[in-house]
C-alpha cells in the first residue's frame, strides 16, 4: 500500500491573515484547522500533526488536501444544522 505525503501549499497573504485572525478566536475547529496548516508549512508530517493535536490522521489529510483544492473558504467551519434532540411531546404527556 503506498501512502503519499501530503503537505500544505504556499499560503499567501491574505489567506494567512485570515488564517491569524482564526487562531486568535475561540472557535475551535478553526484553530485546529489552522494549527494544521501551520505545522505542514514547517515541514512536519501528518501523523505528528495528528498526534500533536489530537486528531485522526485522515482529519489531518483532509484538512489539507481541502486548504490545497479551496483555500480558506474550503476549511472554513460551517454552523452545525439543528440542536440538541429534545424529548418528543408524545412521550411528555
Amino acid at each position: 500500500m503506498l501512502i503519499m505525503t501530503i503537505k500544505v501549499r504556499f499560503i499567501k497573504p491574505q489567506e494567512s491573515e485570515t488564517l491569524d485572525s482564526w487562531q486568535r478566536a475561540d472557535n475551535v475547529v478553526a484553530y485546529r484547522r489552522v494549527r494544521i496548516l501551520r505545522l505542514s508549512e514547517m515541514g512536519c508530517k501528518c501523523a505528528f500533526i495528528a498526534k500533536m493535536l489530537g486528531l485522526h490522521v485522515e482529519t489531518v489529510r483532509g484538512t489539507i488536501k481541502a486548504f490545497n483544492e479551496g483555500g480558506v473558504a474550503a476549511i472554513a467551519p460551517q454552523p452545525r444544522s439543528g440542536g440538541r434532540p429534545g424529548r418528543s411531546r408524545t412521550l411528555m404527556k
